[in-house]
């Protein structure tokens, strides 16, 4: 039987270098059919395969056209896979498992089991492949389709893959169907397009996973895929929405330099290693709610337009950066989300703590004071932000009175763990003054706990009036000196005969300290001795809150 004519010579762009060079930059030329492939000379290719009686060509070359009816390229694709495992010579199976520059119309191997006794691809590199369906196939070895192009829908779900699995630059026109797919060695898309909607839904990726430079033209779903190793999205553009709601990344995720046109969600997803979003140009809302990650690195080089949204509600932040970009503004919200050794940072000299919006935060580590944030620029108000707008609609208002509390409770208590005196006297200043403004809706609206709210509410007024909660010791000076003018003023009430204004006053700081030097005014009454006795007893109490609230001072 004769041979096929088919030669095959590629024409191969140049390719650009890389500012990152990444892990698989040794492996930029690997796809190539340059003379380490066998069949190649010269730079070009020759078909292995026999021709169809009758022409020149083999099934998977002979133009679609001059096909007989009876000619399924398919099933010789089949046939051809099963017969190289019985060749004797290594290098003869692997010539056989080439099929390069091929033609599939109807390329269904749904359920079928590839296995070629031979560890060398099964080479579809710059084939044509129509309605491609690989639904339960098994592929035991590594299969290329470097360069290929999918017509119309292509489906791989439930597919299982031990060998690599190579689709550099490879592109599909229609939807790409990957649902449950495994693939147990490499993944690797580099520079591939598709150009419908990519379909990951809970694909599970054993190996690292490369779309680094690839193009997803419409909507990118990747719910619940597991990354057990690394992940690389470096350079990919998603045109359109972009979804990784439930992944998780057993490794490091790599977005570095990614573009997102449009809205992008890592809901709920898992981070066990370093999250690099550095150089990620995006404009619009990325959603990063109820996240865990270990490292988190985003460091985005501009945001075009109106500034962009960052969801962090409910996540756990282990480490990383929060970077504003050269070109425009990002704001992160971190609403009951948890921080732990988190620098927040800007290229610019100005302040970035309205940048972040700290509400109901829980804190392990984190650093409130630093050149780049300064909490003290915006007196400490910790939960604002420089544009409201900027925040979903349910999150725009004021906030209550409790949950401003919490927030301010967890502050303290965040930079209690870091040491930073500082910080914590400011956040417990407001803690306090956010439970009286909480006891004071809770008396208004009736929903507290009677009389018990009230004194509650009264004996937080009295201890922020009097002392600052201790964070003001002039506060308590002034109201001291306050004090005893009161009682000097009431003893000139109360006194009998003439008293000087400077004897009431004497004899007011005198009891009020309850050291008397010197002699009372004359004709003491009972009224006055009562009153005294009263002044000296509140007296020591304020002696003893200077004495606190000045060692606190001291302290820090």
């Amino acid at each position: 039987m004769a041979q096929c004519v088919h030669t095959f010579t590629p024409e191969y762009p140049e390719f650009r270098d890389y500012d990152h060079k990444g892990d698989d930059e040794a492996g930029q030329y690997r796809w190539l059919l340059d003379e380490s492939v066998p069949g190649v000379e010269d730079g070009t290719w020759s078909c292995p395969h026999d021709a169809v009686p009758g022409h020149e060509k083999c099934p998977f070359h002979l133009p679609v056209a001059e096909r007989p009816p009876e000619l399924d390229a398919t099933a010789a694709f089949l046939d051809a896979v099963a017969a190289a495992g019985e060749l004797e010579s290594r290098e003869a199976r692997r010539r056989r498992v080439q099929f390069v520059d091929a033609t599939f119309e109807a390329f269904d191997i749904a359920g079928e089991v590839l296995d070629a006794g031979t560890s060398h691809y099964i080479n579809l590199s710059h084939a044509d492949i129509a309605g491609a369906d690989l639904r339960d196939t098994v592929v035991r070895q590594p299969i290329r389709f470097a360069h290929a192009t999918f017509e119309g829908p292509s489906s791989f779900r439930d597919a299982v893959f031990d060998g690599n699995v190579g689709m550099r630059d490879a592109t599909f026109t229609g939807p790409a169907r990957f649902r449950g797919a495994t693939f147990r060695r490499p993944f690797n898309v580099k520079h591939g397009t598709f150009e419908d909607d990519a379909w990951f839904w809970y694909t599970v990726f054993r190996r690292h996973a490369i779309f680094r430079d690839t193009e997803f033209r419409a909507y990118a779903y990747f719910r619940g895929v597991d990354f057990d190793n690394y992940a690389r999205f470096s350079q990919a553009h998603f045109h359109d929405e972009a979804w990784f709601k439930l992944g998780e990344f057993g490794d490091d995720a790599d977005f570095i330099d990614a573009q997102f046109d449009g809205p992008h969600s890592f809901v709920d997803a898992e981070f066990e290693r370093t999250t690099d979003f550095s150089g990620v140009n995006a404009g619009g809302s990325m959603d990063l709610s109820g996240t865990h990650l270990e490292n988190l690195q985003m460091t985005p080089d501009r945001v075009e337009g109106d500034p962009q949204y960052v969801d962090l509600s409910e996540s756990v932040v282990e480490a990383g950066e929060l970077g504003q970009p050269n070109e425009g503004k990002i704001l992160y919200d971190a609403e009951r989300a948890t921080l732990g050794d988190v620098a927040v940072t800007t290229p610019d000299s100005e302040p970035v703590i309205e940048h972040v919006r700290l509400v109901a935060t829980t804190f392990d580590g984190f650093e409130f004071e630093s050149d780049d944030m300064d909490p003290q620029v915006a007196g400490w108000r910790i939960h604002e932000v420089f544009d409201e707008s900027v925040l979903p609609e349910e999150r725009r208002g004021p906030l209550p009175p409790e949950t401003l509390r919490e927030t301010y409770l967890n502050a303290k208590n965040g930079a209690k763990q870091v040491g930073n005196t500082t910080a914590v006297g400011q956040f417990y200043y407001k803690e306090m003054t956010y439970r009286r403004h909480r006891l004071a809706e809770l008396v208004r609206s009736g929903r507290g706990d009677g009389l018990r709210t009230v004194f509650d509410w009264l004996r937080n007024a009295t201890l922020m009036a009097v002392t600052g909660y201790g964070e003001y010791p002039l506060r308590i000076v002034g109201s001291s000196i306050a004090v005893v003018l009161g009682f000097a003023g009431l003893y000139d009430q109360l006194g009998a005969g003439e008293t000087s204004a400077i004897e009431a006053v004497l004899f007011s700081f005198q009891s009020f300290i309850t050291f008397i030097v010197g002699t009372p005014p004359q004709e003491t009454t009972r009224l006055v001795a009562v009153a005294s006795i009263v002044e000296g007893f509140t007296g020591a109490f304020f002696v003893a809150l200077f004495v606190y609230a000045f060692t606190r001072r001291l302290t820090r």
